[in-house]
């Protein structure tokens, strides 16, 4: 019975010299927390990776099939002459120049602040207002001289 009573003691003592040995500052939240970080960061890396496949894949998709549309648009019309009207057709009308483009606000506009304003009061409609649809803006019309 003594010989039981010394292995337990002997156990007993190898136990807590055991736990005298580890270390006394594991924070086991810090630990989750980073080992949580680092799932994330890599679940993060392999999301991102699929995304940048996939959409890679997509745009070679999508350019492969513009290109070999257009080759067969092409090889389609290649060599032949333009196809002729009908017969009894009116001619088809083309302008004699081409028509010049024109700003749709006048350049004096941006820098006549009187018009401006004018053009933006004349622009507010009194049943958009009353309706609460545009911010109300106020406009200081005295000249600034």
């Amino acid at each position: 019975m003594n010989l039981k009573y010394h292995h337990l003691s002997l156990l007993l003592v190898l136990f807590v010299m055991g736990t005298g040995c580890m270390p006394d500052d594991l924070d086991s939240d810090a630990h989750v927390m980073e080992k949580f970080r680092e799932r994330i960061a890599d679940l993060t890396r392999n999301l991102e990776r699929d995304c940048n496949g996939d959409v890679l894949e997509e745009a070679m998709r999508r350019a492969d099939s513009l290109l070999l549309d257009r080759a067969k648009r092409i090889r389609r019309i290649e060599g032949r002459p333009p196809r002729p009207g009908r017969p009894g057709a009116p001619p088809v009308k083309e302008l004699s120049s081409p028509l010049p483009l024109r700003p749709l606000f006048p350049f004096e506009i941006r820098f006549d602040t009187l018009l401006r304003d004018s053009l933006l009061l004349d622009s507010l409609h009194l049943d958009s207002i009353d309706r609460g649809l545009l911010p109300e803006v106020e406009i200081d019309l005295e000249d600034e001289n």
